[in-house]
């Protein structure tokens, strides 16, 4: 047998080559897993986000302007607790806790609600002098932010907030009609003659005050989806996870090839032991030739030897009892007796001394036999006084 003079293993380009044909299946597989590790890095494949966000704001409608009619000043009416103050309540643990128990769910909901603006108006007098009046402008608005797990969620809070805060502004709107209105009341039972003005405007408190509701008019609301979401991949990074598997299953089929100890090809097994050894390959699942040439082959060996009997010795864990079958039949008439040998892990010590006038023929086979067994074998079977005509191959197409 051809020993190596170097342990570095030499790749041959046209094993390669047949190791793509046998194992070309890895190259898609690591480009598929490429691409969708590429995918699950870009996203965190999740269909439904962390949390839903929503913001909506609010318009408080001015509920004293109407007193104008009557010539009083809605200025003069003063909510209790203030507007400020109500957002301080709404905060409360027990108004929360409140909230919560008629929701039945633990949402956190914030509330802002804008600054007061003013204007300055000045008026000219008489004899030169300057009055200056601040008189508020715009309505205040209230903001409702809130983040839960899900919208439906979030607009069941907003909505038992909404409704808390406009019970607290009628209640204290309310309160500041009825103050005002006990201080009219008070000012016409003190009046000996009576007004026929606060009278009027007694009226007006006492009617404006069942007008009170609270109401606030939606202004806008917003929505966004917070957190991890399925994010669109680039196809860009689709075609670099593709060259990167590709790469890839190359260099795996490259590193099987070298690493590969199986005799899977003629020139593997010429390699190992020399092209004089090589008898023959057998192609048995196909329609051709083969038997007879490797048949051909082994009667050569037997003249040169001056033997009838062609001993068969698998290498490995395969059988070479259809080998014989056919060599068998495409011997007719040659006086050449082919007998089958147990493999070697299974040989006894009568079969490896070889009888008178014959030859062992070692059998490999592609999808089984190594090059470590074949040279084990081969060693063992030499050290038993057998001679060693060669080594068949043996071939599978699928």
């Amino acid at each position: 047998m051809r020993s190596s003079d170097s342990g570095i293993p030499e790749i041959d380009l046209r094993s390669v080559r047949d190791a793509l044909k046998l194992r070309w299946w890895i190259v898609p597989l690591v480009m598929l897993v490429s691409v969708g590790f590429l995918f699950a890095n870009e996203s965190d494949l999740q269909t439904s986000p962390g949390y839903v966000q929503i913001v909506r704001i609010y318009e408080a409608r001015d509920e004293t302007s109407v007193l104008t009619v009557a010539g009083i000043d809605p200025a003069s009416i003063i909510p209790y607790p203030s507007f400020d103050n109500q957002l301080l309540v709404l905060q409360t643990p027990e108004t929360r806790q409140k909230i919560a128990d008629s929701i039945n769910a633990e949402t956190s909901v914030s509330v802002t609600r804008s600054e007061q603006k003013f204007s300055l108006l000045d008026t000219i007098e008489g004899e030169g002098k300057k009055r200056f009046t601040f008189l508020s402008v715009g309505i205040p608005s209230y903001t409702f932010g809130c983040a839960a797990p899900t919208a439906d969620e979030c607009n069941t809070a907003l909505d038992a907030y909404v409704t808390e805060i406009s019970l607290l502004r009628a209640e204290s709107i309310r309160q500041g009609f009825e103050r005002a209105e006990r201080l009219v009341s008070a000012v016409v039972a003190d009046s000996q003659t009576g007004s026929q003005t606060l009278a009027t405007r007694q009226q007006a408190l006492a009617f404006a005050k069942t007008l009170v509701t609270g109401e606030m008019a939606l202004i806008s609301t917003t929505s966004e989806n917070v957190g991890p979401t399925v994010g669109t991949v680039k196809p860009s990074t689709y075609a670099f996870g593709l060259g990167v598997g590709a790469l890839l299953g190359l260099l795996i089929i490259l590193q099987l090839t070298v690493t590969d100890r199986k005799i899977r090809t003629v020139r593997r097994l010429v390699a190992t032991v020399g092209a004089e050894k090589v008898l023959g390959v057998l192609r048995l699942d196909r329609q051709d030739q083969s038997p007879q040439y490797v048949a051909a082959g082994l009667v050569h060996q037997a003249a040169l030897h001056g033997s009838t009997v062609v001993r068969l010795l698998p290498v490995g864990d395969g059988t070479a009892d259809s080998i014989s079958t056919a060599l068998s039949e495409a011997l007719p008439g040659q006086g050449l007796i082919i007998s089958v040998m147990n493999s070697a892990d299974r040989l006894t010590t009568i079969e490896l001394l070889p009888p008178q006038h014959s030859i062992v023929v070692l059998v490999a086979d592609t999808r089984t036999s190594r090059t470590d067994d074949l040279e084990k074998v081969w060693t063992i079977a030499e050290h038993a006084g057998n001679a060693i005509a060669g080594v068949i191959l043996v071939q599978h197409s699928t």
